[in-house]
C-alpha cells in the first residue's frame, strides 16, 4: 500500500522522465539546425541562441512537430513519441484531478501509483529513444567536423 509520500515521489520521478524527454527533443532540434546551417563550420552564436530561445519557449508537442520538420522519423518512433507527449500531458494536466479522491485510500493510491508507473515507462522509453538519436546526431556532427578539418586548404 502506497503512502502519500511514495505517490508524490513517483509523480516527481515521472515528471523528471518527461523533462528528460523534452530536453532531448530540444537537443535534437538544435543539433539538426546546427548541421543544416553549418554552424559546425562557421559558428553563428546569434542564430544558435535564437534557435535555443525558440526551443525553450515551445511546448512538448511543438518540439515534436519541429523535430519532424527537421528530421525524418519512422512511423514506429513517431507513434512512440506521440504516445509520450500524450503521457506527459496526462501527467501534467490533471493527473490528481482525474484520480479525484483516490489519494484518500490505500487502494486508490495504489491505483495512482500504477498509473504513474505506466506513464513513467512511456516517458522513459521515449527519452531513451531520443537519447540514442542524439548520440547518432553527435556522431554525425563529429564526422562532419572531421571531414572539414581533413579537407585540403
Amino acid at each position: 500500500m502506497a503512502t502519500r509520500d511514495q505517490l508524490y515521489a513517483k509523480f516527481g520521478i515521472t515528471a523528471e522522465a518527461a523533462q528528460l524527454f523534452e530536453v532531448e527533443l530540444g537537443t535534437l532540434i538544435l543539433c539538426a539546425k546546427g548541421l543544416k546551417n553549418g554552424w559546425h563550420v562557421l559558428p553563428d552564436a546569434e542564430a544558435a541562441q535564437s534557435a535555443l530561445n525558440q526551443i525553450d519557449r515551445s511546448t512538448l508537442g511543438n518540439l515534436f512537430s519541429s523535430l519532424k520538420a527537421c528530421v525524418e522519423i519512422n512511423e514506429d518512433i513517431s507513434s512512440r513519441f506521440v504516445s509520450a507527449v500524450r503521457a506527459r500531458n496526462r501527467l501534467n494536466h490533471g493527473f490528481f484531478e482525474r484520480h479525484h479522491l483516490k489519494i484518500q485510500t490505500d487502494e486508490g493510491r495504489d491505483a495512482m501509483i500504477a498509473d504513474l508507473e505506466n506513464l513513467h515507462d512511456e516517458l522513459f522509453n521515449a527519452w531513451q529513444i531520443a537519447s540514442a538519436m542524439t548520440a547518432c546526431a553527435m556522431q554525425a556532427l563529429e564526422e562532419a567536423c572531421a571531414n572539414e578539418v581533413s579537407k585540403p586548404a
